[in-house]
């Protein structure tokens, strides 16, 4: 079994699985000081990152990666992971049935891939598990009159996007908008203000 590990075409999945170990290592001698790298790390999500690029494929892409809904370390932590299943997986595979593994420009891309896709569909889960950054201070209606930032995809009427607003505390909420006006729509990047909340759905219109 080391010898699948160690092996010169599992070299790239076995440094990044050091390296996920290496990480859970400092963050319990870290948590035992009593400084952690998730907490040096819980204000950088790219949430921010997101308000702040106007459209483009980037936005979206990062959203699709759910990059957007879970801290920066929790989320390399969950891409590494899925790399190193990834690639370990392909080449136990491909040792079974064929007996050899994958050659490394093979393996890497292929895993780097399905990393993606993992974070995809194992990044939404996570973030439900999380904590959430809305503060039980403030009801969603109290949102009524703030500014959101529209982070994925294209609102219209009856087809609403995700947005992300901040209440008077700061604290962040992503809620799902549309415009008011059938005629209006809104693509990533843009901001808008909430009118008014329909079940799930704000109506909102374009800030100027």
């Amino acid at each position: 079994m080391l010898g699948f590990f160690f092996s010169d075409a599992n070299l790239p999945f076995s440094i990044v699985l050091t390296v996920i170990l290496l990480l859970g290592i400092i963050e319990a001698l870290a948590l035992v000081t009593g400084l952690s790298l998730m907490g040096l790390l819980k204000d950088l999500d790219m949430a921010d990152v997101d308000a702040d690029v106007a459209g483009g494929g980037l936005t979206g892409l990062l959203g699709w990666l759910c990059l957007n809904r879970l801290p920066l370390l929790i989320w390399l932590v969950l891409a590494m992971t899925c790399f190193v299943i990834a690639g370990f997986s392909l080449n136990f595979l491909f040792s079974g049935v064929l007996g050899y593994f994958l050659p490394g420009w093979m393996s890497v891309p292929l895993a780097l891939l399905l990393a993606a896709f993992g974070c995809r569909y194992l990044g939404s889960p996570l973030a439900q598990l999380l904590p959430k950054n809305e503060t039980s201070a403030v009801s969603i209606d109290d949102l009524s009159g703030c500014i959101a930032t529209i982070t994925l995809g294209r609102a219209v009427k009856g087809n609403p996007s995700e947005a992300l607003v901040r209440d008077r505390y700061k604290q962040k909420h992503y809620v799902l908008v549309e415009p008011d006006e059938v005629e209006s729509e809104f693509t990533q990047g843009t901001q808008v203000v909430l009118l008014r909340r329909e079940g799930r759905v704000w109506a909102a219109s374009k800030f100027n």
